[in-house]
């Protein structure tokens, strides 16, 4: 029977090196025609098929999931150059091993260095063992009753709070956006850091040149930099080959002023986070103002983002005074300048711990693997799940991906809800009504394998705030029925699925 099972084994992998070769070898056939069987058409179509067998090679010996493969053969095989091209672009490996050279504090985790290790009785609070799980994978601190968290929704209580907390900084302002553009809210903010400046505050401000590059008057950010503000682009990404950090992004949004208060969530520096987009209208967002110790992980995160970028390291560090909240808080990141998932690892450990219930919104929705057999276990024991994501998309890609993934959930008994008629933007979890994660981060492979993200996790008091808030998105937003979803359309069916089956690439 082995034996069997061996020949049928090597005959499945003979028919498959046979298909490569006679797709390399049509191609190449196809080149040299283009070329007129010169030496030059030789040398091209020869290097062509030789580089894409070398890159199946690669995709094949990569340490990873069958599904994250398969498309990037799939492709290749079906068409070679255009295959090459797309993975020359979208599908480098970060290079991690060059770290120890280049970036060596980030490499030998010096940054965690700043964060005090506490001794906690993690098993006095409920959910203590998803603590010590992050203190002990991710090597970050975890605060006891010395933070504060206070929940901001949207635009209009977050801008007024970050506007009043710039106004009171007195030493230095600490700020890194993903989308930083310079629109009305913008340039108020901008021109509140840069009156501090004047003041003789020192100003540092970090954007993701993928997600600004667009949005930005370079003269204005420019007489920015004459007046001493410190700016500094996250990756200067071009679209090319021998640009390997293209689909990497800095993905976080944190604020620290004096190392006293920060700031943390979903929300960008741009009018639409304001309510001001022709497009979307009120736009829903979720941010959290911490105070406390807790604001030391805050600290770590831009300082080392910082130093990823100049290669300088900030010595800005206060001691910040211990604010007064019962309950356990973390601040924990994830990006390819970390070996493991460690957000999605730690998202796993709450989604498992759950007893009664999950709370979940995100703008995207893309479920790897892992994850969703996390979600159906959970649901098949019994725990109660609740889904909020979008009535109206940014993308339309993105919306056909994600409703892909609605029947899957359905079957389980998750209960999915769509934010009527607007765009929804917060990263929530919570667990059981005691636990919560308020971020970055989307549920996608992007946030949770490729971009630079962070997120703050609490078990305090502002977790019933969250309750609450999400309570009343779902009175605003629609149930959506698996009776009712099983009756659309077999041209939407066929998008859905089209669409999914690239969403691990989004």
């Amino acid at each position: 029977m082995k034996r069997g099972f061996m020949i049928f084994g090597l005959f499945v992998l003979g028919a498959f090196v046979y298909t490569i070769s006679a797709m390399q070898y049509n191609y190449i056939n196809n080149v040299m025609q283009l070329f007129s069987g010169n030496i030059f058409g030789f040398i091209v179509s020869g290097f062509l098929g030789l580089l894409a067998i070398v890159i199946i090679v690669r995709v094949l010996l990569k340490e990873d999931y069958a599904y994250n493969k398969s498309y990037w053969i799939l492709i290749i095989v079906l068409n070679p150059i255009l295959g090459i091209i797309l993975y020359g672009i979208f599908a480098r490996d970060f290079q991690l091993r060059k770290f120890p050279k280049t970036r060596p504090l980030i490499s030998s985790k010096a940054f965690q260095g700043y964060e005090s290790k506490y001794n906690i009785d993690y098993n006095q609070y409920q959910y203590g063992q998803v603590f010590s799980f992050i203190e002990k994978n991710t090597k970050r601190s975890v605060y006891q009753d010395n933070t504060s968290v206070e929940l901001l929704n949207n635009g209009d209580q977050f801008f007024p709070r970050l506007e009043e907390e710039i106004e009171k900084a007195k030493s230095y302002i600490l700020m890194e956006f993903y989308i930083i553009k310079n629109d009305q809210i913008g340039r108020k903010i901008l021109d509140a850091l840069h009156r501090k400046t004047k003041e003789g505050v020192k100003v540092y401000l970090l954007y993701d040149h993928f997600g600004s590059n667009k949005h930005l008057d370079y003269k204005y950010m420019e007489s920015l930099e004459k007046s001493g503000m410190n700016i500094s682009v996250f990756d200067p990404q071009t679209l090319s080959v021998f640009n390997s950090n293209l689909n990497f992004r800095n993905h976080r949004k944190v604020t620290v002023i004096d190392g006293e208060t920060g700031f943390i969530g979903g929300m960008n520096l741009g009018d639409e986070y304001n309510h001001q987009s022709s497009k979307f209208g009120f736009w829903r967002d979720t941010q959290v103002c911490v105070k406390g110790k807790g604001v030391i992980g805050l600290y770590n995160v831009f300082i080392k983002d910082w130093y990823y970028v100049n290669n300088h390291v900030l010595d800005l560090y206060r001691r910040p005074d211990t604010k007064k909240q019962a309950g356990l808080f973390s601040v924990i990141e994830s990006g390819p300048d970390y070996e493991q998932g460690l957000i999605k690892d730690v998202y796993l450990k709450m989604i498992t711990s759950a007893k009664k219930t999950i709370k979940i919104t995100t703008p995207y929705l893309i479920i790897e693997p892992e994850l969703m057999a996390a979600i159906k276990i959970a649901s098949n024991s019994g725990v109660k799940i609740q889904l909020i994501v979008p009535g109206k998309h940014d993308y339309f890609t993105v919306g056909f991906a994600t409703k892909s993934y609605y029947e899957q959930l359905l079957k389980v008994g998750v209960s999915i809800y769509e934010y009527k008629d607007r765009f929804i933007h917060s990263k929530v979890l919570i667990i059981d009504d005691h636990l919560a994660s308020v971020g970055t981060v989307n549920i996608d492979p992007r946030s949770l394998n490729l971009n630079f993200e962070v997120t703050s996790i609490f078990e305090n008091s502002t977790v019933a705030d969250l309750v609450n808030s999400f309570n009343e998105d779902i009175k605003k937003s629609k149930n959506i029925t698996k009776e009712e979803w099983r009756k659309r359309g077999i041209f939407t069916r066929m998008a859905q699925g089209w669409f999914n089956l690239f969403s691990p690439m989004f």
